[in-house]
C-alpha cells in the first residue's frame, strides 16, 4: 500500500470527515512551472513513481485546490482529464497540440518523457479561478501538506478557500 494512503487512512480516524475537495501540491522546479499550469490547464508531478502515482487518485469531476509550498493557495478547478504521461497530454486550448509542443516556460518537462516511472504525469484541470504566485492566498494555520495529493479535511482552510476562490456549495 502507498505510504500516503496509510497516512491518509490513519488521519481519517482522528480528523474531520472529508470535504469532497482535494489538496494538490503544485511545486515548481526544474520540471514544472505554475504559469504553465495556469495557461494550459493542468497540474503535474513526476521524476519518480512515488510522486506521479499520487496524481492517479484524481478522477474526472474531482474538485481541487492547488497549493504552492511556502507561498499559499493559487488555484481552484475541476479535473477534466485523468493522469497521463506528459508526452501524451493534449492541451485543451490548442488544435490537438500536445503539451510538449507548446511554448512552455519550463521546457524541462520533456525530460524522461519516454520513461513511465520518471516521466512527468499530467492531470487536466479546468481552472475556475487562479492567482499568480505573488497573490497566493493564505493565513496563519492554513492547511498545507507534503503529499502531492490528499483529501482536504481542515474546515477553517476550506471555509477560507471557498471565500477566496468564490466557490459555491454546488461546485
Amino acid at each position: 500500500m502507498d505510504p500516503e494512503d496509510l497516512i491518509e487512512r490513519s488521519e481519517a480516524i482522528t480528523k474531520a470527515p472529508w470535504s469532497g475537495y482535494w489538496f494538490v501540491n503544485v511545486g515548481e522546479g526544474p520540471h514544472r512551472n505554475w504559469d504553465d499550469c495556469r495557461e494550459y490547464g493542468f497540474i503535474s508531478a513526476g521524476q519518480g513513481a512515488r510522486y506521479s502515482s499520487a496524481l492517479k487518485k484524481l478522477k474526472v469531476g474531482d474538485k481541487v485546490f492547488a497549493y504552492m509550498k511556502g507561498i499559499g493557495y493559487v488555484g481552484y478547478g475541476i479535473v477534466n482529464r485523468e493522469a497521463a504521461m506528459v508526452k501524451e497530454f493534449v492541451v485543451d486550448k490548442s488544435d490537438d497540440k500536445k503539451l510538449l509542443d507548446v511554448d512552455l516556460k519550463q521546457p524541462n518537462m520533456k525530460e524522461n518523457a519516454d520513461n513511465p516511472d520518471l516521466s512527468e504525469w499530467v492531470v487536466g484541470i479546468q481552472w475556475s479561478k487562479t492567482f499568480k504566485r505573488e497573490e497566493a492566498k493564505t493565513f496563519a494555520g492554513v492547511f498545507a501538506n507534503q503529499n502531492i495529493v490528499c483529501k482536504l479535511r481542515h474546515q477553517s482552510t476550506l471555509d477560507f478557500l471557498k471565500k477566496e476562490f468564490n466557490v459555491k456549495e454546488s461546485e
